[in-house]
């Protein structure tokens, strides 16, 4: 009876090593950094000063520009930060046009949540 009771506490506590060890990996993944904020952000700041920005935002109203890191797209540095530019028509998301990241470019485009919807703050029209 003993044997049965420590053979359960191990496997459960084997069980929630993994589980947490695993969590742990899997959020580090997806979660930025302090340097990885700070990339971000001067990658935003490229992305607002880009000829393709520029030419969208003649054309389409943006609503939001937001910031993500994939590091499990297999890509390295700078590829897998993106900047997600959301509009009233599409998401574009810019990435780095190459490994020294001095121009951002559209990468590829996605729903925009506001093609539908409101925006959550009531901003002016």
């Amino acid at each position: 009876m003993k044997k049965r009771i420590l053979w359960m506490l191990l496997i459960i506590s084997l069980c929630f090593n993994v589980y947490a060890i695993g969590k742990d990996s899997w959020v580090s993944m997806y979660t930025p950094t302090q340097e990885d904020q700070v990339i971000l952000g001067e990658m935003t700041q490229l992305v607002v000063e880009s000829d393709a920005y520029q030419k969208l935002t003649e054309t389409e109203k943006v609503y939001a520009i937001t910031t993500a890191v994939d590091r499990n797209k297999g890509g390295v540095y700078p590829f897998h930060y993106d900047v997600t530019v959301r509009t009233d028509k599409q998401s574009y998301i810019f990435s780095c046009k190459d490994k020294t990241c001095s121009d951002m470019e559209i990468g590829g485009w996605t729903f925009s949540r506001y093609s539908e919807d409101d925006p959550v703050l009531p901003l002016k029209k």
